[in-house]
């Protein structure tokens, strides 16, 4: 085999990996542009439930929760007992802003959370693979602490 076989042969291999992982990665803020419901987010339990919506002018807004906030017996949000509050708190994150994509890191510019630590700080989610109709990312520093976390969405249809 010559050199310019060889050099045609990993110039179509070359090529056709490049075209496999198509999706892989969100390769550009549009891949993101809709609406996801979340599948799963270890912090939030089973069965969390959330939507993270990415408008095309690079705004967003996230909401998770767990799927067993038990309701407050006063029937008022600002009339819950320090244990509700508390159970609300740990139970649930919302917040919004601006976002940016580089690579496969998603970079997310709070501009205010229920988690106020958050506010006017950048957070970045990393490994963002989107296959189809799923986009899972890594949360490499949860508002809870902890380890690193994936956190799973499925475009709303």
């Amino acid at each position: 085999m010559n050199r310019r076989n060889i050099l045609a042969g990993l110039i179509i291999i070359g090529s056709g990996l490049m075209l496999s992982t198509g999706k892989a990665g969100a390769q550009s803020a549009k891949d993101l542009v809709g609406a996801w419901t979340l599948v799963s987010a270890d912090a939030f339990g089973t069965n969390p439930k959330g939507t993270v919506i990415f408008e095309a002018n690079g705004r967003f807004a996230a909401m998770l929760m767990r799927a067993d906030l038990a309701k407050y017996a006063a029937n008022n949000r600002a009339q819950g007992t320090p244990a509700e509050n508390k159970a609300t708190v740990a139970g649930s994150l919302a917040y919004f802003g601006t976002y940016s994509v580089s690579g496969t890191d998603v970079n997310f510019h709070i501009e205010s959370s229920t988690f106020p630590n958050w506010n006017g700080t950048d957070q970045k989610r990393t490994n963002v693979v989107i296959t189809a109709d799923e986009l899972k990312w890594v949360q490499p520093t949860p508002s809870a602490g902890g380890p690193a976390a994936p956190v799973v969405w499925k475009r709303v249809k």
